[in-house]
């Protein structure tokens, strides 16, 4: 009996990843992973009991990638406003990853049905914006922002970081944005956040 390993584990969820990009949710099967990873369906299923346990996987994999570095910016202490334009700019850039989007738009599809969009929110999403809440908590708690409660406050601000670019996230944009258009959406995001969650004078 071969040993698992997690290289063979991450090597799987790296094939898995370019087959669900490529072909979608629906038309992806075990079989393709399996034959994209040059492994047995058989050893495949020893890893991965689903093609949605798969799915999660790979979601956990890229979000992780693409926006744990955004979460690491949230260091209490520093200046409010430049430590939030500074996770805002390197969220946005991430959430307009193609990749990211694609991923996105298969939950958006598939989510409802199987529920592995609540899966994914639960074991990946929820605990980073409850990263960006504690911080919040923190800053709210220096008085650099108005009490109230963190999480509300975290979906706020990450709403209107994301407000001026649905047609980009829902993948119907026909092209991408400048960078200069991201970091000045990003400086308007954070100024009405600023505003809005001002301590009382």
């Amino acid at each position: 009996m071969r040993v698992k390993t997690e290289d063979r584990r991450q090597a799987i969820v790296a094939g898995a990843a370019k087959v669900f990009l490529e072909q979608g949710f629906d038309a992806t099967s075990m079989a393709q992973i399996a034959a994209q990873v040059g492994v047995t369906k058989p050893t495949l299923y020893g890893y991965f009991p689903s093609k949605e346990d798969i799915f999660l996987h790979v979601m956990k994999k890229v979000a992780t990638e693409l926006l744990a570095a955004s979460f690491e910016r949230l260091a209490p202490g520093k200046d409010l406003g430049q430590t939030l334009l500074n996770f805002g700019e390197h969220f946005l850039a991430s959430m307009l990853q193609p990749d990211l989007i694609t991923l996105r738009g298969i939950i958006m599809t598939e989510g409802r049905r199987s529920g592995i969009g609540a899966l994914l929110f639960d074991k990946g999403l929820a605990q980073e914006i409850a990263k960006l809440a504690a911080f919040l908590a923190t800053e709210m708690e220096a008085g650099q922002l108005r009490r109230a409660k963190p999480d509300t406050a975290a979906a706020h601000l990450l709403g209107m970081l994301e407000s001026e670019y649905q047609q980009h996230l829902l993948g119907a944009a026909s092209e991408p944005p400048t960078p200069a258009q991201v970091s000045q959406s990003v400086q308007d995001a954070v100024a009405v956040f600023l505003r809005g969650y001002a301590p009382a004078a």
